[in-house]
């Protein structure tokens, strides 16, 4: 399948990042990565992403401050977390249009969970 959706993946994880990109990927995405949210903030406006899938615990910037400030840069873009600990989805982010079913544990045993929920949220984007 071929997307016109890109797809932007935050994790200062490299093993986890590349797993996500690559399975997206042959799902037919534009995936691009940062290892950082300070790079990744430079590349958002370019890349100008559909959906920004993020760790929270990043070195530098945490992942909940990202997406106050991505979100700035690119309201159009939704975004998810992807977090190895529990959390729960503070009011500014919910505030952003995030949901719990944003909120992904890591590991993530199943990456076709992963995929649906962005090819769901990408088929709303989609939509006139």
């Amino acid at each position: 399948m071929n997307h016109d959706t890109p797809i932007l993946i935050v994790d200062d994880d490299a093993m986890i990042r590349d797993c996500m990109a690559a399975f997206l990927e042959d799902e037919g995405f534009p995936v691009h990565t940062a290892d950082n949210a300070e790079n990744a903030l430079e590349m958002i406006a370019a890349v100008r992403p559909v959906v920004c899938i993020t760790d929270m615990r990043l070195p530098g910037m945490n992942g909940e401050l990202f997406i106050q400030m991505a979100h700035a840069v690119c309201p159009q873009s939704h975004f998810m977390i992807h977090t190895g600990s529990a959390y729960v989805l503070a009011d500014e982010l919910r505030a952003l249009g995030m949901d719990s079913e944003d909120v992904l544990l890591k590991p993530i045993h199943d990456l076709s969970l992963l995929a649906s929920r962005v090819m769901e949220i990408a088929a709303r984007w989609h939509q006139p």
